[in-house]
């Protein structure tokens, strides 16, 4: 019988298995990484994978919750050294844009194949609980900001983050136009969102 691990030797394994699914996912999608391809990554057995993680799927989540994390810290950090409500919605809406420029992992969810492949294998309230965790991070801040008089009183919670959803599709099509283009058009854009919103 194996020897049990310590928390330590857990958490070191878990790192093993992000950095690996996030490398191996990365270069061959979700579909064609095996369970095997992970676990010898990680430098355990098939089975171990199972003690941490009920499928590759379930991983694969997990490393895109973590790259979210990442993303929404950076983007509150560079938030609060915003000067004036108007620069802080800027700030958010123009990073929004470049959001899979700095976290190209995220563009793994824009995939069909592996959104088939998350949709078969993940319990539909896992999958939910994920999409209300996203949205309720941004109605959150919406809300802040409405109660400390940031934003004008037409624009509701559900508008801001209809917007941000949207600057952050129109993100995903920047082999259509080009990252120049795509570049100039956000920043137009979130230039006249946040003159629109602020309420000073």
């Amino acid at each position: 019988m194996p020897r049990a691990r310590t928390p330590e030797e857990r958490e070191r394994v878990d790192e093993r298995l992000h950095a690996t699914g996030r490398e191996l996912f990365q270069r061959l999608g979700l579909a064609r990484v095996t369970v095997a391809d992970l676990a010898r990554g990680a430098g355990i057995g098939k089975g171990s994978l199972y003690h941490f993680y009920p499928s590759k799927e379930e991983l694969f989540l997990a490393i895109q919750e973590r790259e979210e994390a990442e993303f929404r810290a950076s983007m509150i950090e560079e938030i609060e050294r915003a000067e004036t409500p108007r620069e802080a919605v800027f700030t958010l809406l123009f990073g929004v844009s470049g959001r899979l420029e700095r976290h190209p992992f995220l563009r793994l969810l824009l995939d069909p194949e592996t959104i088939d492949g998350l949709m078969l294998r993940l319990p539909p309230e896992r999958l939910e609980a994920h999409r209300r965790d996203d949205e309720g991070f941004f109605l959150d801040l919406a809300k802040r900001w409405k109660r400390r008089g940031w934003l004008a009183k037409g624009v509701s919670p559900q508008r801001f983050v209809d917007v941000l959803t949207a600057m952050f599709v129109m993100s995903t099509q920047e082999q259509l136009v080009g990252q120049d283009t795509l570049r100039r058009a956000a920043e137009e854009i979130a230039h006249a969102v946040a003159d629109r919103w602020c309420a000073t």
